[in-house]
């Protein structure tokens, strides 16, 4: 009998979007530390009327932690990693 362990650490980060205190938008990506896959998901908009007058703000704010995410990735991938 053979007997295997696996583990697994992912590094998750999330960040929430608000406008004038009201959640607009929540954002999330992981990376598994195995195989250095990065996800992204993102929440539902939550006041479609809020998102769309601040969504040139909006979409900078979710390009920036898209490019940190990616950061984090290549970090992992050369054997550095700020989760720890």
């Amino acid at each position: 009998m053979a007997l295997t362990v696996k583990e697994t650490k992912n590094l998750t980060m999330r960040k929430e979007i608000y406008v004038d205190d009201n959640l607009i938008k929540t954002l999330s990506a992981t990376i598994d530390s195995n195989t250095n896959n990065i996800s992204f998901s993102t929440d539902y908009i939550q006041n479609m009327e809020l998102y769309k007058a601040n969504k040139v703000e909006i979409r900078r704010i979710e390009a920036e932690f898209e490019d940190s995410a990616f950061d984090q990735q290549e970090k992992m991938l050369e054997g550095v990693s700020n989760g720890d």
